[in-house]
């Protein structure tokens, strides 16, 4: 898997964006660590992978204020979305990455996806080899509807005809989709540094 992850890291630094592998999420969240500035303000996206990795736990522990919608009540979350809009540092992870360097990413609010093209100054996308795909945009929107998507809808105790057992997707009839917009980055968006964190572990969904 190495091997797909440096021909991915590669795809992305021609697209303009940053991009090193890592063997272990560990090795990852360290460098994140020390490549932020100190003092600085962290926001999260929702994500999974950053979760898993600890990264709100160990930016804490090294001075960050963290902003992390998923830490508070839903009628407050709205103000800390948009003050999460205005942090100079950012983490998220990607739903799907193709090996020619295409991240794509469907949301509900939008928060991560508006984050990502503007607003923070620096942004960090965290991906474990899981999401990467082989094939182009439609395999990687395939890969979010067919794992991602479930799992977070189950997660969320969503009840979404892609939440149930040997449910498919059905957008037509989902009250409570969580796929409200589908964004390709084929690019890195200009007026700001995007680091893409590749790591050898499975992460996330």
């Amino acid at each position: 898997m190495t091997q797909a992850l440096e021909k991915t890291a590669q795809a992305l630094r021609e697209r303009g964006f940053e991009a090193a592998v890592f063997s272990t999420a560990a090795k990852a969240a360290a460098y994140l660590a020390g490549d932020m500035p100190a003092g600085q303000t962290v926001a999260f996206g929702g994500s999974m992978t950053a979760k898993q990795m600890g990264l709100d736990k160990l930016l804490r522990e090294n001075g960050h204020p963290v902003l992390w919608h998923w830490e508070v009540p839903p009628a407050n979350r709205p103000a800390l979305l948009h003050e999460a809009m205005n942090a100079p540092l950012y983490v998220c992870s990607a739903n799907a990455l193709t090996e020619s360097g295409l991240i794509v990413q469907i949301d509900g609010n939008g928060n991560r996806v508006a984050a990502m093209c503007y607003g923070p100054s620096t942004v960090y996308v965290v991906v474990g080899k899981n999401k990467l795909v082989a094939g182009g945009y439609q395999q990687a929107v395939r890969r979010i509807k067919q794992i991602a998507c479930p799992l977070n809808a189950r997660r969320q105790g969503l009840d979404t005809p892609c939440a149930k057992e040997g449910g498919a997707c059905d957008s037509a009839h989902c009250a409570q989709s969580m796929c409200h917009m589908t964004v390709a980055f084929e690019r890195a968006p200009a007026g700001k540094r995007t680091v893409v964190l590749l790591i050898d572990e499975d992460l996330g969904y």
